[in-house]
């Protein structure tokens, strides 16, 4: 059982006030609701900071979040009445343990994405500037139970495979789960794997719309949509159509 005297870094302040900024910024910008989403951040090789279960993460305040053990189930510390942690926390545990790398770990249910995996359309980061340069690899991941082992485990297997290592993962009917690796006491990890989850929720929307408008332009169907930037009007959608399979 892990021991209620650990002690705190001095920068688990800064860390703090970075999971709570990323939560209020997730929320400004409409990618979660409700008690939607979940935060993490290493504070060591052996604890973690994560969002508590069931509550707004845009409404939250630096002393909410919850300290847990990182390699395995435990007792929660920090607080006498201490709130639970996310019922996501298995995922975080997985992919900290799969990625030494990985510094912090956001999961948002983003609309956008959630509508295209619903509709059995997986984009191709390669279609845009951004995410080609900064995200250009974006593994699926099937649906799993939500806090379930199996999900967990697909996920972190997901970011560790290819090279580069992917920076999100998308998830079907579920959103996206996105990583940061920035080092830096002030939580740049956190704000980084923020970054990664709103350019998964722009490529979405993007794809969205592309389809959205020439489908209303053409009358063309979705193998029409979108094509390679190397290629003329005509040439089929580089993304993935579940439906097909």
């Amino acid at each position: 059982m892990p021991s209620r005297s650990r002690a705190r870094s001095a920068d688990e302040s800064a860390l703090r006030d970075a999971v709570v900024a990323a939560g209020r910024r997730l929320g400004a910008h409409g990618l979660i609701a409700a008690g939607e989403g979940n935060l993490s951040v290493r504070l060591d090789d052996d604890w973690l900071l994560i969002t508590p279960s069931g509550r707004r993460k845009d409404e939250l305040s630096p002393h909410d979040l919850v300290v847990v053990p990182r390699r395995a189930p435990g007792e929660i510390v920090d607080r006498t009445s201490a709130p639970q942690p996310s019922s996501d926390i298995a995922i975080h545990r997985a992919i900290y343990a799969a990625r030494s790398d990985v510094l912090a770990v956001t999961h948002a249910h983003l609309p956008a994405a959630m509508g295209l995996t619903l509709a059995g359309i997986v984009p191709d980061p390669a279609v845009l500037p951004e995410t080609a340069l900064l995200l250009p690899r974006l593994p699926f991941v099937p649906f799993a139970p939500a806090g379930s082992a199996e999900l967990a485990a697909a996920i972190a297997d997901a970011l560790t495979e290819g090279s580069p290592l992917p920076g999100a993962v998308l998830l079907e009917r579920h959103g996206a789960v996105a990583v940061g690796d920035a080092a830096g006491a002030d939580g740049a990890a956190v704000a980084q794997a923020v970054d990664r989850l709103e350019l998964v929720e722009v490529l979405c929307r993007t794809w969205r719309d592309a389809m959205l408008i020439r489908a209303a332009a053409t009358g063309g169907g979705a193998g029409t949509i979108l094509r390679p930037p190397d290629t003329g009007p005509g040439a089929p959608a580089r993304g993935t159509d579940r439906r097909k399979r």
